[in-house]
């Protein structure tokens, strides 16, 4: 009787609980009427008392008494809602639920980025958009190859060659046929009957690729046949960067051979000369060969009776007035009577006696000897020099960064190359003009296996202002 007794009460309090609980139901969409999936409503009083809403949005949410509530729905990239609520004892509530879309300003976000100009990637690819014919080396090129110098990197693209001097030639044109530009700037040049500029002035240290256009286009000017090269060089680092690149070259043909050269001074292997060879011009007498009539007639002594008829400088031979000058000196001289001045065969004997006798040579003599005792004090050496070649090398610097000059960043990348080499010409002649003590000249010829010096010696710096 007591366990009925006790089961009847359990029962009755189990009812009155249930009564006492309301139910809402609903769906949740966002703007566009879509359901929301997953979404979640909580008792604000209570954030452990919830639920979920379904694949089509939907949701029932049992709230455990009458008293008022506040739910609140929330959701990824959705604002959150609140609700106020209140049910009866077993009462459902049907409520939809809009969601409206979160959106939140955030900062600008900026990405920089520089294009990889000394890679063949970036060069193929400008190759295959361009419609003309290009060619190209790049930097990632030159690095495998090794090449110091930009004029070593070109010969290597087809269709070119290079000559001793350090100009190229494309598919056999030259000179003024080939128009060559830095960063698509024209680069002048010294001699006007050529466009050609010599690239090994260029270190392959600072040159991001060389392109060589070898048909024409309407953004370039037109004025080449051959091919327009442009040289690209490197653009200044965002840090601090340094190269150092070494080689060295050996040739069969004169390495540690013996090969003409001449006598040097200290620094020639900079370039430059110090004073070595200097010689004082304004002190130099130089040698007359051949003194005109006017300079033998004054070396004879005839300078102040020339000077009383007014001649002071020398006339033109031939002339009437050149003609009457000379026989008046040949007068004083005594050579020419002055009853025979107009006689033809006097004046030529005359002549005669002047050029083949004494009188010329004695002229020669007083005119150069100011120029003999001035070529006295040169060395008298004329013997060829020899030297063994050393090994062929080059060596090559490049630095960049960009720093802060006044506030505004200043960014700047230069570079400095040396080399030294030697080639080997089995064709050339050794070549020595000579004058004998009798007065006559020539050129003695020697063939000789002639070794060249081809030195190359070059500072280069570039420099860009960043605004």
């Amino acid at each position: 009787m007591k366990k009925l007794l006790l089961l009847l009460v359990n029962l009755l309090l189990f009812t009155g609980f249930m009564n006492a609980q309301g139910i809402i139901r609903g769906k949740v969409t966002d703007d566009n009427g879509e359901p929301v999936v997953g979404a979640t409503l909580v008792l604000k009083s209570s954030p452990t008392t919830g639920t979920i809403t379904d694949f089509d949005g939907n949701f029932t949410f049992k709230i455990p008494d009458n008293t008022a509530q506040v739910i609140v729905i929330s959701y990824i990239s959705f604002q959150k809602q609140e609700i106020p609520v209140q049910v009866s004892n077993g009462q459902v509530l049907i409520k939809n639920i809009v969601l409206k879309s979160a959106t939140q300003d955030i900062g600008e976000v900026e990405i920089v980025a520089k294009v990889s100009r000394e890679r063949d990637g970036y060069m193929e690819k400008m190759k295959m958009n361009s419609a003309s014919s290009v060619d190209y080396i790049s930097t990632e090129t030159i690095k495998k190859t090794g090449d110091s110098y930009v004029v070593a990197a070109v010969a290597r693209v087809s269709g070119v060659s290079t000559t001793s001097n350090g100009f190229i030639t494309v598919r056999g044109i030259g000179d003024r046929y080939v128009k060559t530009t830095l960063n698509g700037s024209m680069i002048p040049t010294l001699d006007p009957f050529t466009n050609n500029f010599r690239l090994d002035l260029f270190p392959t240290s600072l040159i991001d690729n060389v392109s060589l256009l070898k048909t024409a286009r309407p953004d370039i000017p037109g004025d080449w046949a051959g091919a327009y090269i442009n040289v690209l060089t490197k653009d200044y680092p965002d840090q601090l960067s340094v190269n150092v690149e070494t080689s060295f070259g050996y040739n069969t043909n004169s390495t540690f051979k013996d090969v003409l050269t001449s006598q040097k001074s200290s620094t020639d292997w900079l370039g430059y000369d110090n004073s070595f060879r200097d010689i004082d011009h304004d002190a130099y007498i130089p040698v007359i060969a051949a003194p005109t009539q006017y300079q033998q007639m004054v070396a004879l002594g005839l300078g102040n009776y020339f000077s009383a008829l007014g001649v002071t400088s020398s006339w033109l031979p031939g002339s009437d007035a050149g003609e009457t000058y000379f026989k008046l000196g040949l007068v004083q001289l005594g050579l020419l009577g002055p009853a025979l001045f107009n006689d033809f065969t006097a004046v030529a004997a005359a002549k005669d006696e002047f050029i083949s006798g004494q009188y010329s040579n004695q002229a020669y003599t007083q005119i150069n000897t100011p120029g003999v005792a001035s070529s006295k004090n040169l060395p008298n050496n004329w013997n060829t020099s020899y030297a063994k070649a050393p090994i062929d090398f080059s060596q090559s610097f490049s630095i960049g960064n960009q720093i802060e000059l006044f506030g505004k960043p200043l960014g700047f990348i230069g570079g400095f190359r040396y080399g030294n080499s030697f080639r080997y010409d089995d064709k050339s002649v050794s070549n020595r003009a000579y004058v004998d003590v009798n007065g006559n000249s020539g050129v003695e010829i020697a063939a000789v296996q002639r070794l060249q010096l081809n030195r190359t010696d070059g500072v280069h710096w570039q420099i860009w202002l960043i605004n």
